[in-house]
């Protein structure tokens, strides 16, 4: 009963839940640990949203992590309170869109987790956004950011897909199956004018890792390769986003 108490969930706009506290870890641990193994040498983080905190504890067992930067509208009481420290956090108070479009600090690694692909008004899956993100970048750097569930939004998916690689010249999604979000896996975007998801081959992801010491509970450095196969009809989707002089 007690398990059952603690439970919660985070609903999208529409009712389509996107994950739950039972299955939050696959979502937190592949949205950071794949980018992060895959760059090597990540020192400066900025997470755009990331609720209260999970995201950021799992970019925090990267050693070679030195600062983090937390942007969202409002922090949970919890996280005001103190309850996550760490010497290397920083949190800022406003909208993370705003923030990417004013700031002169620059990262190697954007987490954009801030809303739900579904909701268009709030949505920071825009070119202009995206445009805004990469003068944040330092070179080599990468962002990613959530595209939703490609089977059931196929065309926020598609749209999102065509402003990323309108602005990066390397932009691939990946797949992270989420248990309590309907519909398939959630995509993942990838985007950088330096480092593409192949560039560190399994030996390399592996020894990093190994080197890491860091425990986990859904990702490995093979599930890492394994998500950027896509099904066939993620495949067409991307191709006709990103070349559609090429798509039939």
């Amino acid at each position: 009963m007690r398990a059952m108490s603690s439970f919660d969930q985070r609903v999208a706009p529409g009712g389509l839940v996107r994950s739950n506290s039972a299955d939050r870890f696959s979502y937190h641990e592949m949205m950071s640990h794949v980018p992060l193994f895959a760059h090597g040498r990540v020192e400066r983080v900025l997470v755009l949203g990331g609720g209260s905190g999970g995201l950021a504890r799992q970019v925090f067992k990267h050693r070679s992590v030195r600062t983090l930067v937390q942007v969202q509208v409002d922090f949970p009481m919890q996280e005001r309170a103190g309850s996550h420290v760490d010497g290397r956090f920083a949190r800022r108070a406003g909208n993370p869109a705003d923030f990417v479009a004013s700031t002169g600090d620059d990262f190697d690694l954007i987490l954009a987790d801030s809303t739900d692909p579904g909701d268009t008004e709030a949505s920071l899956l825009t070119e202009i956004f995206f445009r805004n993100a990469r003068g944040c970048l330092r070179p080599g750097g990468v962002l990613i950011a959530p595209f939703g569930v490609p089977c059931l939004q196929p065309h926020t998916f598609a749209a999102a897909m065509k402003s990323l690689s309108t602005v990066f010249l390397l932009a691939s999604p990946y797949l992270v199956p989420v248990p309590c979000v309907a519909g398939g896996p959630v995509a993942i975007g990838w985007g950088s004018n330096v480092l593409a998801p192949e560039s560190s081959g399994i030996d390399v992801i592996a020894a990093r890792h190994a080197d890491a010491r860091i425990e986990t509970r859904y990702y490995t450095p093979e599930i890492h390769r394994a998500s950027f196969a896509l099904p066939q009809y993620i495949k067409d989707v991307v191709s006709a986003a990103t070349r559609p002089d090429e798509a039939n």
